[in-house]
């Protein structure tokens, strides 16, 4: 009799429980919409920041695409060459 009784109230909890996902489910739906729009225009806007960068950097060959890595690696070490062009000034 017990495990009868377990197992309907197993049944209800999972029952129970897959009503709140779904709830929210419809609900969160939007907000992950919302957040993943967010993600979107952030992801762009550093993309665009990159692009604007690798313009700015010296390469050779000049129409090689770096990568983001190595775009931060050569505006670092530019940088620090300008700032030694200035200083031997």
């Amino acid at each position: 009799m017990r495990a009868g009784g377990g197992a309907a109230g197993a049944g209800q909890a999972r029952g129970a429980a897959g009503a709140g996902r779904r709830r929210r489910a419809r609900g969160g739906g939007r907000r992950r919409a919302a957040a993943n729009a967010r993600e979107r225009d952030r992801t762009h806007s550093v993309n665009a920041a990159f692009g604007a960068l690798r313009r700015l950097i010296p390469t050779r060959p000049a129409d090689r695409r770096l990568s983001k890595v190595e775009t931060l690696r050569l505006a670092s070490s530019y940088i620090s060459h300008l700032a030694n062009v200035l200083l031997l000034q």
